[in-house]
């Protein structure tokens, strides 16, 4: 069956996805002519899905040559980290006295559903975007959706640091790996229905600083 995708977005989602799971490591220069040849595709999309991700400091053009794979620095992992931990527990504290029984369940649902997934989809991208969807669901109850924003930009950056300084989560074993980040996930739950907002913290802080 044909893609139905815009090849602009099909580039830039196959691209990306590559650059997240370590096929394209840091520093690594990717061409033009390559994509065009690879998804049998005009320049035009190529360039467009490039200057995409160059516009998001993914890659970086540089001139006669292509564009290079960004490097996160172990200085920006740690500041984005702190700036994470203190942006997460802001939210979890303003948004923990609205956290219903509804959003119990949805939490809980969330971590099934996130179980089964990882027994099929265990790529470095699949297990990053599944930790994201957790911790997004989670800062929603703040009900402050710039932080919502800026949350979800640190942890698409911090995506590309899991492969590019740990090596990704396929480098062992993934499903191993990602059940460790679930137990936190659920036991944070655990925490929500005993009313522990002191344990949910901890619990949280542990789990975000998981990334050193």
């Amino acid at each position: 069956m044909r893609n139905s995708k815009p090849l602009t977005a099909r580039v830039y989602d196959e691209v990306y996805s590559d650059i997240i799971n370590g096929r394209f490591g840091a520093q690594d220069i990717i061409t033009e002519s390559a994509l065009v040849q690879r998804f049998g595709v005009s320049k035009s999309p190529v360039r467009e899905a490039l200057l995409k991700l160059c516009n998001e400091d993914v890659l970086r053009v540089i001139p006669r040559l292509g564009y290079m794979v960004v490097q996160i620095t172990p200085i920006e992992i740690r500041e984005l980290t702190e700036f994470r931990n203190v942006l997460e527990l802001y939210m979890l504290e303003k948004g923990f006295p609205s956290l219903t029984e509804d959003g119990i369940e949805e939490l809980e649902a969330l971590n099934e559903l996130n179980l089964k997934d990882i027994e099929v989809y265990s790529s470095p991208l699949d297990n990053w975007q599944r930790n994201m969807k957790f911790h997004l669901k989670l800062a929603s109850y703040a009900q402050n959706m710039t932080m919502y924003s800026h949350l979800e930009q640190v942890l698409q950056r911090l995506a590309r640091a899991t492969t590019q300084h740990f090596g990704g989560y396929d480098q062992d074993d993934p499903v191993l790996k990602e059940r460790s980040s679930s137990r936190c996930h659920i036991d944070l739950v655990e925490a929500f229905r005993n009313k522990d907002l002191a344990t949910a913290k901890g619990i949280l802080e542990a789990d975000i600083n998981t990334i050193w």
